[in-house]
């Protein structure tokens, strides 16, 4: 039984030392009442540090890093913001190897804030929307103090919850915080409709969250006995679900089960993932580890960029001297599709920047850094077409994605072969 206290009598400073690291859930997950108390009490704890995700909510400002030293695998949702401030450091790294940094000592964690589910049928309570490296980060710390929030569903895992590891929690009647997807216009349309031509029967989809992959998922309507392994989990495949298209029966491992480490709450994924036996929220060592994905000989890999050069490299980190992005799990996925037997690892992304009518796929990437290899990118596809780079030589490549590129750009794209 886990002891429950008072929110408004508990008193960081008691249980929280100066210097230590701090955790928390991300995205959906984030255990906000917590963070609130900690930014509100935390010159009396003194300076700490905090390993943030993405972020949905403004909760934390440049203005608590006074006392609050924040890092993060990437600048994500509204974390962009702090990095644009220069408060957030970064480490990067493949999203699957954070829970064995943690493990590790190499990313260090003395207390955990951890958002968890009422208890289930059962008696126990489940992490909710989010494992991905939340039990790692349980096992390492000294403290671990719970948010039990009415508002999030008990789903399956990979193995139950230590509830022995809880020191103590507080109750939260927040909701937890979504993503608001824009409904997709014509450019999406048009990507969603290319993308959804190569993918076969039976493949196994990793996806992720915006206006391009929302219309995918609606395009695949037609499709049979899809799988779903992806890293992350949100309301477009509910109807995927119920209309028989996602069933996972040609699935290698987790077969009849669709696995995710994070689910995004929206308007209906909270009652569908509640008490589900088809859908199992896993670490992320599993979710995008090789050991797991070299297993899935079907797997297509869908992903976005700010930038592709017209050799294949993708940037989905930095744009000038911003970051606003992150390794994440682009390459664990992107790299376990291209050496799939039957896999796709795909780039897709509207041509166009946006106002300004620059061009997405550029000579050079703008950046410093490369995010994912040209070796890793079997296809990348815009609302002109689909550059299919397999087996292509450096040449060939480049008049393949050049050709998919604004109109107005090509020409001078062309004289960078």
């Amino acid at each position: 039984m886990i002891k429950i206290i008072d929110a408004r009598n508990l008193n960081l400073a008691d249980h929280i030392r100066p210097g230590d690291a701090i955790i928390w859930g991300q995205a959906s997950a984030e255990p906000l009442d917590l963070i609130d108390l900690l930014i509100a009490q935390r010159a009396s704890i003194g300076k700490v540090n905090a390993f943030v995700g993405l972020a949905l909510t403004p909760t934390l400002l440049p203005e608590h890093t006074d006392f609050i030293s924040l890092t993060s695998y990437g600048a994500l949702g509204t974390s962009v913001k702090l990095a644009a401030a220069g408060v957030l450091k970064l480490v990067p790294c493949h999203y699957s190897s954070v829970p064995n940094l943690i493990d590790s000592g190499r990313l260090p964690v003395d207390v955990a804030f951890v958002q968890i589910s009422e208890p289930g049928p059962d008696g126990s309570h489940s992490l909710g929307y989010c494992n991905d490296y939340m039990k790692n980060a349980i096992n390492q710390a000294r403290l671990v103090i719970a948010e039990i929030n009415a508002h999030v569903p008990w789903t399956h895992m990979d193995a139950p919850l230590d509830e022995d590891k809880i020191d103590f929690a507080i109750r939260s009647d927040r909701q937890p915080p979504g993503v608001q997807v824009p409904e997709p216009g014509d450019v999406d349309l048009k990507i969603a409709a290319l993308v959804a031509s190569v993918i076969e029967d039976g493949a196994t989809l990793q996806y992720g969250v915006g206006a391009i992959p929302a219309a995918i998922l609606n395009a695949l309507g037609g499709h049979k006995d899809l799988g779903l392994h992806s890293g992350l989990i949100t309301d477009e495949i509910i109807d995927l679900v119920e209309n028989g298209v996602i069933t996972n029966a040609r699935k290698a491992v987790h077969t009849g089960i669709s696995v995710g480490a994070i689910a995004i709450a929206g308007p209906r994924l909270k009652d569908f993932l509640h008490l589900n036996a088809d859908f199992q929220m896993h670490p992320s060592s599993t979710t995008h580890g090789p050991a797991t994905l070299s297993q899935i000989d079907n797997l297509v890999a869908m992903n976005s960029a700010l930038e592709v050069d017209i050799y294949g490299q993708v940037n989905a980190e930095q744009v000038g001297d911003r970051y606003l992005g992150a390794i994440g799990g682009q390459v664990d996925f992107m790299h376990a599709a291209t050496t799939a037997a039957k896999g796709i690892s795909m780039i897709a992304m509207p041509a166009s920047l946006g106002k300004s009518g620059g061009s997405r796929i550029t000579a050079k990437l703008g950046g410093p850094f490369v995010t994912t290899a040209r070796t890793d990118v079997d296809m990348v596809i815009t609302e002109y077409g689909i550059a299919d780079l397999r087996g292509k030589t450096l040449e060939d490549r480049a008049r393949s994605i050049i050709d998919i590129a604004l109109p107005e750009h090509r020409e001078e794209l062309a004289t960078h072969i």
